[in-house]
């Protein structure tokens, strides 16, 4: 008996929960641009992003370097946004393997209360593209 009163308080407490679980936009939530780091694995083109200002954003891709491809990112004028930093961590892979691909992570820096459109291309050069990719970000006080 005690049991079933244990799981029915909780199975009610959960219920309750409900309705906040499935309210997903960050602005109602509170937590629209709260978090210092973002982090965007492999998002998709058109994805939004909001900052603070000094709030970090990081994007993650897959890369394959050795094939002479990576992620260029271009901000355009945008003041809103700054491109700081680009790094690449190679998947695990056997000793002697060569060609085997990684993640390349893309940082970016909120500067300025505005609107910026982070443009990414997967290129060898500015004519041989094989992927593109716009992430809108938005800087909130």
């Amino acid at each position: 008996m005690k049991n079933l009163a244990f799981i029915i308080v909780a199975t009610s407490i959960l219920a309750a929960c409900i309705p906040d679980i499935m309210n997903t936009k960050p602005e109602v939530r509170g937590l629209a641009g709260a978090a210092p780091v973002q982090t965007l694995t492999d998002p998709v083109s058109g994805t939004d992003a909001t900052l603070r200002p000094n709030g970090i954003l990081r994007v993650v891709l897959q890369s394959n370097p050795t094939t002479g491809y990576y992620w260029v990112a271009d901000t355009g004028d945008a003041f809103a946004v700054e491109f700081v930093s680009d790094d690449y961590t190679a998947d695990p892979a056997p000793a002697g393997l060569v060609g085997s691909g990684g993640l390349q992570t893309l940082v970016f820096k909120g500067m300025m209360k505005g609107q910026a459109t982070i443009s990414l291309s997967y290129q060898r050069s500015d004519r041989d593209v094989a992927d593109t990719k716009t992430i809108r970000v938005k800087v909130i006080d």
